[in-house]
Protein backbone atom coordinates (compact mmCIF):
# COMPACT_ATOMS: atom_id res chain seq x y z
CA UNK A 1 0.00 0.00 0.00
CA UNK A 2 1.77 3.60 -0.73
CA UNK A 3 2.59 5.44 1.86
CA UNK A 4 -0.71 8.20 0.57
CA UNK A 5 -2.80 5.77 1.61
CA UNK A 6 -2.05 4.81 4.76
CA UNK A 7 -3.91 7.18 6.64
CA UNK A 8 -7.36 6.60 4.40
CA UNK A 9 -6.79 2.52 5.30
CA UNK A 10 -6.37 3.63 8.95
CA UNK A 11 -9.19 5.71 9.65
CA UNK A 12 -11.57 3.20 7.37
CA UNK A 13 -10.18 0.44 9.52
CA UNK A 14 -11.58 2.19 12.49
CA UNK A 15 -14.60 3.16 11.58
CA UNK A 16 -17.59 0.91 12.16
CA UNK A 17 -19.62 -0.45 9.87
CA UNK A 18 -23.59 0.79 9.19
CA UNK A 19 -24.65 -2.27 10.75
CA UNK A 20 -21.34 -2.26 13.39
CA UNK A 21 -23.57 0.53 14.89
CA UNK A 22 -26.49 -1.80 16.10
CA UNK A 23 -24.12 -4.54 16.66
CA UNK A 24 -24.75 -6.53 19.91
CA UNK A 25 -23.05 -9.08 22.30
CA UNK A 26 -25.60 -11.89 21.52
CA UNK A 27 -26.80 -13.76 24.09
CA UNK A 28 -25.82 -17.33 24.18
CA UNK A 29 -29.69 -18.26 23.94
CA UNK A 30 -29.91 -16.25 21.12
CA UNK A 31 -26.71 -17.18 19.29
CA UNK A 32 -27.05 -18.33 15.45
CA UNK A 33 -31.15 -18.18 15.38
CA UNK A 34 -30.50 -17.01 12.23
CA UNK A 35 -33.37 -14.78 9.99
CA UNK A 36 -36.54 -14.09 12.01
CA UNK A 37 -39.56 -12.31 10.89
CA UNK A 38 -40.73 -9.71 13.69
CA UNK A 39 -43.49 -11.95 14.67
CA UNK A 40 -41.22 -14.69 15.41
CA UNK A 41 -39.10 -13.01 17.24
CA UNK A 42 -41.89 -12.02 19.64
CA UNK A 43 -42.61 -15.34 19.98
CA UNK A 44 -39.49 -17.05 20.35
CA UNK A 45 -38.10 -15.13 22.71
CA UNK A 46 -41.38 -15.20 24.97
CA UNK A 47 -40.74 -19.01 24.81
CA UNK A 48 -36.99 -18.95 25.51
CA UNK A 49 -37.51 -16.24 28.46
CA UNK A 50 -40.79 -18.50 29.97
CA UNK A 51 -43.21 -15.77 29.74
CA UNK A 52 -46.70 -16.58 28.95
CA UNK A 53 -48.94 -15.37 26.66
CA UNK A 54 -51.37 -14.00 29.51
CA UNK A 55 -48.13 -12.88 30.94
CA UNK A 56 -47.24 -11.01 28.08
CA UNK A 57 -50.19 -9.64 26.67
CA UNK A 58 -51.19 -8.39 29.94
CA UNK A 59 -54.36 -6.06 29.91
CA UNK A 60 -52.92 -4.19 26.66
CA UNK A 61 -53.63 -7.23 23.94
CA UNK A 62 -56.02 -9.82 23.71
CA UNK A 63 -55.02 -13.43 23.33
CA UNK A 64 -57.02 -13.37 20.21
CA UNK A 65 -54.90 -11.07 18.43
CA UNK A 66 -51.16 -12.13 19.68
CA UNK A 67 -51.83 -15.45 18.30
CA UNK A 68 -53.18 -13.84 14.82
CA UNK A 69 -49.80 -11.85 15.22
CA UNK A 70 -47.41 -14.85 16.07
CA UNK A 71 -49.13 -16.77 12.97
CA UNK A 72 -48.53 -13.64 10.77
CA UNK A 73 -52.31 -13.43 10.40
CA UNK A 74 -52.61 -9.67 11.13
CA UNK A 75 -50.50 -6.66 11.19
CA UNK A 76 -49.74 -5.02 14.83
CA UNK A 77 -49.70 -1.59 15.88
CA UNK A 78 -46.28 0.17 16.35
CA UNK A 79 -47.43 0.97 20.46
CA UNK A 80 -48.69 -2.81 20.71
CA UNK A 81 -44.91 -3.99 19.34
CA UNK A 82 -43.48 -1.27 21.73
CA UNK A 83 -45.31 -2.74 24.49
CA UNK A 84 -44.36 -6.63 23.35
CA UNK A 85 -40.95 -5.60 23.83
CA UNK A 86 -41.05 -3.89 27.02
CA UNK A 87 -42.95 -6.49 28.04
CA UNK A 88 -40.34 -9.02 26.98
CA UNK A 89 -37.34 -6.56 28.14
CA UNK A 90 -35.81 -6.48 24.51
CA UNK A 91 -34.48 -3.31 22.96
CA UNK A 92 -34.97 -2.14 19.15
CA UNK A 93 -31.66 -2.37 18.59
CA UNK A 94 -31.69 -6.28 19.60
CA UNK A 95 -33.15 -7.33 16.82
CA UNK A 96 -30.19 -7.28 15.07
CA UNK A 97 -29.55 -10.10 16.60
CA UNK A 98 -32.62 -11.79 14.60
CA UNK A 99 -31.32 -10.07 11.40
CA UNK A 100 -33.88 -8.01 11.23
CA UNK A 101 -35.22 -6.17 9.08
CA UNK A 102 -33.31 -8.12 6.26
CA UNK A 103 -32.46 -5.24 3.90
CA UNK A 104 -30.25 -3.64 6.98
CA UNK A 105 -28.31 -7.25 7.67
CA UNK A 106 -27.85 -7.23 3.79
CA UNK A 107 -25.89 -3.56 4.08
CA UNK A 108 -24.10 -4.92 7.03
CA UNK A 109 -22.51 -7.36 4.91
CA UNK A 110 -21.94 -5.55 2.05
CA UNK A 111 -20.45 -2.50 4.01
CA UNK A 112 -17.83 -5.33 5.60
CA UNK A 113 -17.02 -6.49 2.68
CA UNK A 114 -16.21 -3.32 0.81
CA UNK A 115 -13.99 -2.30 3.61
CA UNK A 116 -12.46 -5.58 3.29
CA UNK A 117 -12.00 -4.96 -0.40
CA UNK A 118 -10.24 -1.40 0.37
CA UNK A 119 -7.81 -2.62 2.86
CA UNK A 120 -6.58 -5.77 0.45
CA UNK A 121 -7.02 -2.92 -2.19
CA UNK A 122 -9.22 -5.18 -4.43
CA UNK A 123 -10.97 -2.70 -6.96
CA UNK A 124 -12.23 -6.32 -8.72
CA UNK A 125 -14.62 -6.41 -5.51
CA UNK A 126 -15.64 -3.29 -4.96
CA UNK A 127 -16.53 -3.42 -8.29
CA UNK A 128 -18.96 -6.58 -8.04
CA UNK A 129 -20.67 -5.06 -5.27
CA UNK A 130 -21.00 -1.56 -7.55
CA UNK A 131 -22.78 -3.91 -9.98
CA UNK A 132 -24.79 -5.80 -6.89
CA UNK A 133 -26.12 -2.49 -5.57
CA UNK A 134 -26.69 -1.06 -9.52
CA UNK A 135 -28.19 -4.14 -11.65
CA UNK A 136 -31.25 -4.27 -9.07
CA UNK A 137 -34.43 -2.82 -10.54
CA UNK A 138 -35.23 -1.31 -7.11
CA UNK A 139 -32.14 0.02 -5.88
CA UNK A 140 -32.70 1.69 -2.10
CA UNK A 141 -30.98 4.91 -1.31
CA UNK A 142 -28.51 2.61 1.21
CA UNK A 143 -27.39 0.57 -1.91
CA UNK A 144 -26.77 4.24 -4.11
CA UNK A 145 -24.75 5.27 -1.38
CA UNK A 146 -22.81 2.35 -1.00
CA UNK A 147 -22.25 2.22 -4.80
CA UNK A 148 -20.82 5.88 -4.77
CA UNK A 149 -18.80 4.66 -1.72
CA UNK A 150 -17.49 2.24 -3.74
CA UNK A 151 -16.77 4.04 -6.58
CA UNK A 152 -15.10 6.61 -4.54
CA UNK A 153 -12.63 3.94 -2.74
CA UNK A 154 -12.00 2.39 -6.58
CA UNK A 155 -10.41 6.06 -7.53
CA UNK A 156 -8.55 5.98 -4.32
CA UNK A 157 -6.80 2.48 -5.42
CA UNK A 158 -6.14 3.88 -9.21
CA UNK A 159 -5.10 6.87 -7.76
CA UNK A 160 -7.28 8.76 -10.25
CA UNK A 161 -9.10 12.41 -9.78
CA UNK A 162 -12.12 12.11 -7.42
CA UNK A 163 -15.12 14.25 -8.63
CA UNK A 164 -16.07 14.39 -5.29
CA UNK A 165 -19.49 17.18 -5.79
CA UNK A 166 -20.55 15.00 -7.80
CA UNK A 167 -20.83 11.77 -5.89
CA UNK A 168 -24.16 10.34 -4.30
CA UNK A 169 -22.64 10.83 -1.05
CA UNK A 170 -21.17 14.08 -1.12
CA UNK A 171 -24.76 15.43 -2.29
CA UNK A 172 -26.75 13.21 0.57
CA UNK A 173 -24.97 14.88 3.22
CA UNK A 174 -24.62 18.29 2.10
CA UNK A 175 -28.24 18.63 2.34
CA UNK A 176 -29.06 16.61 4.99
CA UNK A 177 -29.95 19.17 7.94
CA UNK A 178 -30.11 17.07 10.82
CA UNK A 179 -27.38 14.01 11.05
CA UNK A 180 -28.38 11.09 12.67
CA UNK A 181 -26.33 7.99 13.29
CA UNK A 182 -26.61 6.75 9.47
CA UNK A 183 -25.02 9.94 8.61
CA UNK A 184 -22.42 9.82 10.63
CA UNK A 185 -21.03 6.41 9.59
CA UNK A 186 -21.80 7.46 6.32
CA UNK A 187 -19.31 10.06 6.48
CA UNK A 188 -16.39 8.53 8.52
CA UNK A 189 -16.32 6.11 5.44
CA UNK A 190 -15.93 8.89 3.07
CA UNK A 191 -14.43 11.59 4.86
CA UNK A 192 -10.63 11.17 3.40
CA UNK A 193 -11.68 12.07 -0.01
CA UNK A 194 -13.23 15.51 1.12
CA UNK A 195 -11.14 18.69 1.16
CA UNK A 196 -10.28 19.54 4.73
CA UNK A 197 -12.30 23.06 4.37
CA UNK A 198 -15.41 20.85 3.40
CA UNK A 199 -14.95 18.72 6.29
CA UNK A 200 -14.73 21.32 9.09
CA UNK A 201 -17.75 22.67 7.62
CA UNK A 202 -19.53 19.82 7.65
CA UNK A 203 -18.29 18.34 10.85
CA UNK A 204 -19.49 21.90 12.80
CA UNK A 205 -22.82 20.77 11.53
CA UNK A 206 -22.33 17.28 12.70
CA UNK A 207 -21.21 17.86 16.09
CA UNK A 208 -24.79 20.01 16.67
CA UNK A 209 -26.86 17.25 15.11
CA UNK A 210 -24.59 14.05 17.52
CA UNK A 211 -24.86 16.33 20.42
CA UNK A 212 -28.28 14.42 21.32
CA UNK A 213 -25.89 11.20 21.64
CA UNK A 214 -23.63 11.78 24.06
CA UNK A 215 -25.77 9.80 26.92
CA UNK A 216 -25.40 7.28 24.59
CA UNK A 217 -22.48 5.33 25.27
CA UNK A 218 -22.32 3.67 21.48
CA UNK A 219 -23.10 6.99 20.08
CA UNK A 220 -20.54 8.67 21.79
CA UNK A 221 -17.98 6.02 20.62
CA UNK A 222 -18.80 7.12 16.74
CA UNK A 223 -18.50 10.75 17.79
CA UNK A 224 -15.28 9.92 18.88
CA UNK A 225 -14.03 7.94 16.20
CA UNK A 226 -15.49 11.03 13.65
CA UNK A 227 -13.52 13.45 15.23
CA UNK A 228 -10.27 11.39 15.52
CA UNK A 229 -10.54 10.23 11.85
CA UNK A 230 -10.80 13.84 10.97
CA UNK A 231 -7.73 14.93 13.28
CA UNK A 232 -5.78 11.93 11.23
CA UNK A 233 -6.89 13.26 7.92
CA UNK A 234 -6.00 16.93 9.19
CA UNK A 235 -2.29 15.46 9.85
CA UNK A 236 -2.08 14.51 6.94
CA UNK A 237 -3.23 17.64 4.91
CA UNK A 238 -0.80 19.57 7.18
CA UNK A 239 -4.09 21.47 8.34
CA UNK A 240 -2.18 22.75 11.96
CA UNK A 241 -5.04 24.69 12.33
CA UNK A 242 -7.75 22.46 11.72
CA UNK A 243 -5.91 19.27 13.99
CA UNK A 244 -5.46 22.07 17.07
CA UNK A 245 -9.03 23.20 16.65
CA UNK A 246 -10.54 19.49 16.57
CA UNK A 247 -8.11 17.81 19.13
CA UNK A 248 -9.61 21.34 21.57
CA UNK A 249 -13.06 19.47 20.77
CA UNK A 250 -11.27 16.03 21.72
CA UNK A 251 -10.31 16.66 25.08
CA UNK A 252 -14.04 17.68 25.47
CA UNK A 253 -15.39 14.57 25.46
CA UNK A 254 -16.10 12.89 28.23
CA UNK A 255 -14.68 9.28 28.01
CA UNK A 256 -15.61 6.86 30.93
CA UNK A 257 -13.93 4.47 32.21
CA UNK A 258 -13.70 1.25 30.54
CA UNK A 259 -13.73 3.23 27.14
CA UNK A 260 -10.09 1.72 26.57
CA UNK A 261 -9.66 1.91 23.05
CA UNK A 262 -11.17 5.80 22.79
CA UNK A 263 -8.76 6.84 25.78
CA UNK A 264 -5.70 5.24 24.48
CA UNK A 265 -6.10 6.56 20.55
CA UNK A 266 -7.08 9.99 22.35
CA UNK A 267 -3.44 9.78 24.41
CA UNK A 268 -1.71 9.03 20.59
CA UNK A 269 -3.48 11.74 18.92
CA UNK A 270 -2.39 14.11 21.62
CA UNK A 271 0.52 12.73 22.19
CA UNK A 272 1.17 13.07 18.17
CA UNK A 273 0.16 16.47 17.94
CA UNK A 274 2.21 17.69 21.11
CA UNK A 275 5.42 16.17 18.86
CA UNK A 276 4.07 18.34 15.97
CA UNK A 277 4.30 21.54 17.70
CA UNK A 278 7.76 20.51 18.86
CA UNK A 279 6.79 19.15 22.86
CA UNK A 280 9.00 15.94 23.51
CA UNK A 281 6.56 15.25 26.25
CA UNK A 282 4.54 13.74 23.79
CA UNK A 283 6.61 10.99 22.51
CA UNK A 284 5.81 9.33 26.02
CA UNK A 285 1.90 9.41 25.54
CA UNK A 286 2.64 7.42 22.11
CA UNK A 287 4.59 5.48 23.56
CA UNK A 288 2.34 4.52 26.14
CA UNK A 289 -0.70 4.07 23.77
CA UNK A 290 1.91 1.77 21.49
CA UNK A 291 2.58 -0.47 24.80
CA UNK A 292 -1.27 -0.95 25.56
CA UNK A 293 -2.32 -2.25 22.00
CA UNK A 294 0.89 -4.40 22.68
CA UNK A 295 -0.25 -5.81 26.14
CA UNK A 296 -3.74 -6.19 25.19
CA UNK A 297 -2.61 -7.92 22.16
CA UNK A 298 -4.28 -5.69 19.62
CA UNK A 299 -1.67 -6.59 16.77
CA UNK A 300 -3.46 -5.04 14.39
CA UNK A 301 -4.06 -1.72 16.05
CA UNK A 302 -0.33 -1.84 16.98
CA UNK A 303 0.86 -2.55 13.75
CA UNK A 304 -1.59 0.33 12.24
CA UNK A 305 -0.44 2.55 14.79
CA UNK A 306 3.01 1.83 14.19
CA UNK A 307 2.88 2.31 10.20
CA UNK A 308 0.67 5.99 10.84
CA UNK A 309 3.48 7.00 13.31
CA UNK A 310 6.14 6.05 10.77
CA UNK A 311 3.98 8.05 8.33
CA UNK A 312 3.36 11.07 10.65
CA UNK A 313 7.12 11.31 10.85
CA UNK A 314 7.88 11.36 7.43
CA UNK A 315 5.66 14.49 7.16
CA UNK A 316 7.05 16.57 9.83
CA UNK A 317 10.42 15.08 10.28
CA UNK A 318 10.21 14.20 13.49
CA UNK A 319 11.32 11.22 15.81
CA UNK A 320 9.40 9.16 17.68
CA UNK A 321 12.04 6.90 18.14
CA UNK A 322 10.22 3.82 17.24
CA UNK A 323 13.28 1.94 16.45
CA UNK A 324 13.70 1.61 20.50
CA UNK A 325 10.39 -0.33 20.62
CA UNK A 326 8.85 -3.21 20.08
CA UNK A 327 6.88 -3.98 16.58
CA UNK A 328 4.43 -6.61 16.36
CA UNK A 329 4.56 -7.48 13.44
CA UNK A 330 1.68 -10.03 13.71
Amino acid sequence: MKNEDLMDWYMLFHTKSCCDCFQLKESHIYKGVGKMEVWEIIEFVRKQKGISVAELCGKEVSRSVYERFVKNQADTTVSKFSYFLQKLNLGYDELRIFDYPPEVANMDRMMKEMVLAFMNQDKEELQHLISLCEEKGDITQKERHLASLCKLLIARIVDEPIDVADSEVYQYLIYAQTWTNYELVLFNHCMYAFDPFFIDLVLDKALVSISAYQNSKDRKNESFRMLANAIIHFIQQQQRGLIWKYISKLEAVFLEEDMFFERNQYSLLTGIWEMIKGNEKGRQKVNQALQICQQLGATKYHKMNHELLRNVERIYEIDFQLDELLVVDK
